[in-house]
């Protein structure tokens, strides 16, 4: 019976004969010859997958496919390890960077001078310099409190549509199904699909370095405003942290700037240019 059916379907373009819906259903659910199961190198993150029963091999050996997952998931388990007992063996002392808040305290500091200098325009100049910061200031809060929004998963407003599905996410060999309730219009941000939360993390970067405006901000250079902005990024993050340590929030939107104060402040840095740092880059294909 399975091979008139399969010569019926496979003949149907010609014949116009097409396999009944009930059919369908018991051949689908036979133990036998029908199956939904799809294998664990085949699944992605999303697809909402079922559980069904896998056709047996008989006398066949083991699928090759499977053997090199098997595999795989062994190694890929033993270095999830080895990488865990690194990290475990760190210092648990959180203490903030002081290389990553010197920009910021360092104009803090410089626009108090102006302000107690005697001259008027020499104040004038300082006050300037105080109402950008306070500009710069604002202009983080709001983007941490975004951020958190989005890292809630509750920002669908401000961040845009989600296009994410539920889906089966392989954790150390073992699936883990997304909560039910993980959509587009909730749940967190890791139950987001990767193209979802890069695109809101990409949005969220974007609207930070647009602002504050350069009307707000003209006592400081373009530069000097991407360097303050990220240092206070840094620093606000670590105040709003009672427990202790950063988010990943100024890293999300101020990386670059963030590793350029760093390296500034230490003795061997050494700038490249964008075509030299191309060429010292490793390339997944030949």
């Amino acid at each position: 019976m399975a091979i008139s059916s399969f010569c019926t379907v496979l003949d149907g373009a010609k014949t116009g004969k097409t396999i009944l819906p009930a059919r369908y259903r018991q051949d689908r659910d036979s133990k036998q010859y029908g199956t939904q199961f799809v294998p664990q190198w085949k699944k992605t993150e999303d697809r909402d997958y079922q559980t069904p029963h896998n056709l047996p091999r008989g006398h066949l050996p083991p699928f090759i496919m499977d053997l090199l997952t098997e595999a795989m998931q062994k190694v890929a388990d033993e270095q999830l390890e080895r990488i865990a007992k690194h990290f475990a063996a760190l210092p648990k002392v959180n203490v903030k960077d002081a290389d990553l808040v010197a920009p910021w305290q360092d104009a803090e500091a410089r626009a108090q001078e102006l302000l107690s200098k005697p001259e008027e325009h020499v104040r004038a100049v300082g006050q300037a310099q105080m109402d950008a910061l306070e500009a710069i200031k604002t202009h983080v809060a709001r983007m941490y409190d975004m951020s958190n929004d989005i890292m809630k998963g509750s920002a669908e407003a401000r961040a845009g549509p989600s296009t994410s599905h539920a889906g089966v996410r392989v954790v150390g060999g073992h699936n883990r199904r997304k909560s039910s309730g993980a959509s587009s219009n909730g749940g967190t941000f890791t139950d987001l699909s990767i193209e979802s939360r890069q695109d809101r993390l990409r949005r969220l970067s974007r609207e930070f370095v647009g602002g504050p405006s350069a009307a707000e901000t003209f006592a400081f250079s373009r530069e000097e405003v991407a360097r303050l902005r990220a240092s206070y990024a840094y620093l606000y993050d670590w105040r709003c942290k009672s427990s202790g340590g950063g988010s990943r929030f100024p890293w999300n939107v101020a990386m670059r700037d963030l590793g350029a104060i760093k390296l500034q402040r230490r003795k061997d840095f050494k700038p490249v240019s964008q075509e030299f740092y191309e060429k010292m880059s490793i390339r997944r294909k030949l």
